[in-house]
């Protein structure tokens, strides 16, 4: 895929490694493919990291939120990409057999009947994680981050 470069965050947005567990807090990465196309449905590609300190199955994610330029995306829409698996994020629930190794990229599609135009966007993304190791109880984690991505015009 084609995927935009990663500017620097802007002033007022904090850096997309601030508060990071393993260099990438909510997990939001270097890469926003463009102009996608899953199942006739245009969309983007956002590559995510895991925010774990362990790789977890995906029934330990309970929610991925998601804003491009301060618009919310409805978690419903999303689809999450990981290796040969997707699912709907009210699916991952019952994926207690897939596991998310903490070195693999994920990819968040989210359908967006327009490309983006080119400029700064600013994607801000929340990971919600729950850690199976915990003995004490249940815990949620909560994983935020902000960064600006840059779209170049087509052929820059």
């Amino acid at each position: 895929p084609v995927y935009a470069q990663v500017g620097a965050p802007s002033p007022a947005a904090e850096p997309a490694h601030a508060k990071s567990r393993a260099g990438h807090a909510a997990g939001l990465d270097d890469a926003v493919g463009l102009d996608r196309h899953r199942r006739g449905v245009r969309g983007l590609l956002i590559r995510v990291r895991l925010t774990s300190y362990r790789s977890l199955p995906l029934s330990c994610i309970e929610s991925i939120g998601l804003t491009i330029d301060d618009q919310p995306v409805d978690p419903a829409a999303l689809t999450l990409l990981l290796g040969s698996h997707e699912f709907r994020l009210s699916e991952l629930g019952e994926q207690s057999d897939v596991w998310w190794f903490i070195l693999d990229h994920a990819e968040l599609f989210v359908p967006h009947a327009q490309s983006l135009a080119p400029g700064d966007h600013v994607i801000e993304g929340c990971l919600v994680t729950v850690e199976p190791y915990m003995t004490a109880g249940r815990f949620s984690f909560r994983n935020a981050s902000k960064v600006t991505v840059r779209l170049e015009e087509h052929g820059s």
